[in-house]
């Protein structure tokens, strides 16, 4: 089996030398590694090729390229040059356990009707205690995410995969029929829910095939670099949710589910309100809600249509 690491990255050179270093430090490597670079100057190329010096039994595949707009469009190209057989994702700020790559594998190797699944993150930030009861009251019907309450908690080898159409996107992977298949949706401006975007979408198309690997493990050190203010989080998750429901409603029970998901948010958005003491907070919530009412849906260009 051959396995395409891919990591998309812009203006984060630090960030992305300490997840290439742990990338080389692995127990299996991949047999190739896809850098996918927005950024306008050479810095991130200069601290990959810095990491490579010391020479690695892998191919890299460097492609820098500032006409490339955003996260999504940059998976869109890596899926499309990619040759493994595997396509992992990653982020640029992260830092993979020796063995990701190896457990990676052997979920697949293992559970040949496996088409893809995501790691699980060592290293969430302190929640309060209530955080996953209250996550799992608000996502129910088509909003249900079994990641939370599995990142941050998983420990030791050997544990089962479990099933989800949910897959994290900056610790995923595909085997690359997936791709042909199911596109990249680069037209409704998606960033925080894309991930979820393009796994249930897979999952609409191939069936449960799709799997959380606890075995596949990294800490995510989530750089300053490029991360909205508070209030334009909570707008961009406002509208996304909006158009992953528009594109997925089939009935009054998705309605209900979506209204309660909202609930959630509010209540969300004045927790974070309160904690940094910015009602941009809660300003940016309410911001989104008329973004999503008003966001008409475009079509995704390919096979898929879900």
């Amino acid at each position: 089996m051959r396995l395409t690491a891919v990591i998309p990255t812009r203006n984060r050179p630090a960030d992305l030398g300490k997840a290439v270093a742990s990338v080389l430090a692995q127990t299996r490597l991949p047999d190739t590694l896809m850098i996918v670079d927005q950024s306008p100057g050479d810095e991130s190329r200069l601290a990959v090729e810095s990491q490579l010096a010391g020479g690695a039994s892998l191919r890299l595949d460097y492609v820098h390229d500032t006409a490339i707009t955003g996260l999504v469009d940059a998976k869109r190209v890596a899926a499309g040059r990619a040759d493994g057989d595997v396509v992992c994702f990653l982020e640029d700020d992260i830092v993979l356990e020796a063995d990701f790559f190896e457990q990676i594998e052997r979920g697949f190797v293992e559970r040949p009707e496996m088409l893809g699944c995501c790691g699980v993150v060592t290293n969430l930030p302190p929640l309060p205690a209530f955080y996953v009861t209250l996550f799992h009251l608000f996502h129910r019907g088509m909003f249900a995410d079994r990641r939370v309450g599995i990142h941050g908690f998983a420990n030791g080898r050997g544990q089962a995969l479990i099933a989800s159409d949910y897959l994290s996107g900056g610790l995923s992977a595909y085997r690359r029929e997936v791709f042909a298949a199911v596109p990249f949706d680069t037209v409704n401006e998606l960033f925080m829910t894309e991930d979820i975007d393009f796994s249930t979408r897979a999952a609409r198309h191939f069936g449960a095939h799709f799997f959380i690997n606890p075995n596949a493990r990294l800490a995510h050190h989530m750089s300053p670099v490029n991360r909205a203010a508070i209030g334009a989080r909570q707008r961009r998750k406002a509208r996304e949710f909006f158009v992953f429901y528009k594109k997925r409603r089939t009935g009054l029970a998705d309605g209900m589910a979506f209204a309660w998901l909202l609930c959630g948010l509010a209540i969300e958005a004045c927790f974070a309100a309160a904690r940094y003491r910015r009602m941009g907070a809660l300003a940016g919530f309410f911001a989104g809600i008329g973004d999503g009412m008003g966001w008409r849906v475009r079509e995704i260009a390919g096979r898929d249509r879900a």
